[in-house]
């Protein structure tokens, strides 16, 4: 999913410098959109599309694992057990092995799990990091109380519904052992969406440039807009893709009770883990931490 902290300029027409090569049509055509589950067209479908977002996200995911690492030592729970859920390409979980935790990562997506091992090698923690193919809202592949820590960093949360969501974090308690914690990051933060509407927002990285153009359902906290790549090519951007997205996004105080109702209590809210500052209504984005009661 694009970062989208930084917003593009209204105007932005990237046809008019003469920059990119084909004008983007939708995948699938409009009246079949409604139809396609977007996340797997995104995801498991054009995977090897989006690794190159991932991967220009790699030194991030460093970033992040240092920041999951610290809140966990400061828990007591330095190298254990880690549930990395959704995992990508592993960029969190492979460096939070290679500080000593035991990570198992899980994705829907068998091009990015398949991409997550081969790192796995490279990096040399194939015997602290293993990567599966499976669903978020079925975790029967683990025994109960299996792990000690679920890790969901760039956050899947608000992809499907409502219900959805909450069976996910049951699905969750039921792996994670009593007293070990759930770390979210990266959610978006409905309160700040409704007073800060943004329509253009990118994400750039070395080889790839993703346009998310967007609008809000302010009664059903709801995101759908779509995401254009372009691929860099040389001096010209070649469009890649555009995909429709369709996001349910939460007010902190919505996701806690859902994870209340899931066997979860709330024991940390943050602007970021990378800085634990503390929440406020005018953060754009929020972390959280709950514990296994």
């Amino acid at each position: 999913m694009p970062r989208r902290d930084k917003p593009a300029p209204a105007a932005l027409d990237l046809y008019a410098y003469g920059v990119l090569i084909g004008r983007p049509k939708f995948f699938y055509p409009a009246a079949s959109r409604a139809c396609v589950n977007w996340a797997k067209n995104v995801f498991v479908r054009n995977a090897k599309l989006y690794e190159l977002v991932l991967e220009g996200m790699w030194k991030r995911g460093e970033e992040d694992a240092l920041a999951i690492s610290s809140l966990l030592q400061d828990m007591g729970l330095g190298g254990c057990r880690v549930l990395d859920v959704p995992c990508g390409i592993g960029r969190v979980g492979i460096p939070l092995a290679q500080l000593g935790y035991a990570v198992t990562g899980l994705d829907f997506s068998p091009h990015l799990v398949s991409v997550a091992t081969l790192k796995a090698r490279k990096f040399g923690v194939t015997g602290r990091a293993s990567f599966a193919v499976g669903s978020m809202t079925d975790l029967t592949l683990f025994e109960k109380g299996s792990f000690d820590c679920a890790i969901n960093v760039f956050t899947s949360i608000g992809y499907g519904s409502e219900g959805e969501d909450v069976a996910f974090f049951k699905q969750l308690r039921t792996v994670v052992r009593t007293g070990g914690v759930f770390v979210i990051s990266g959610l978006r933060n409905r309160d700040y969406i409704v007073r800060h509407t943004a329509q253009n927002v990118f994400e750039e990285s070395e080889k790839l440039l993703v346009l998310d153009r967007y609008s809000f359902d302010v009664i059903r906290s709801r995101e759908k807009g779509s995401w254009r790549f372009f691929l860099r090519v040389g001096s010209a951007m070649k469009f890649a893709g555009e995909f429709p997205t369709d996001i349910r996004v939460y007010s902190p105080h919505e996701l806690v009770s859902m994870l209340e109702s899931a066997g979860w209590n709330l024991s940390g809210l943050y602007d970021s883990l990378l800085t634990k500052g503390p929440f406020s209504p005018e953060s754009p984005s929020y972390a959280l931490v709950a514990e296994a009661v």
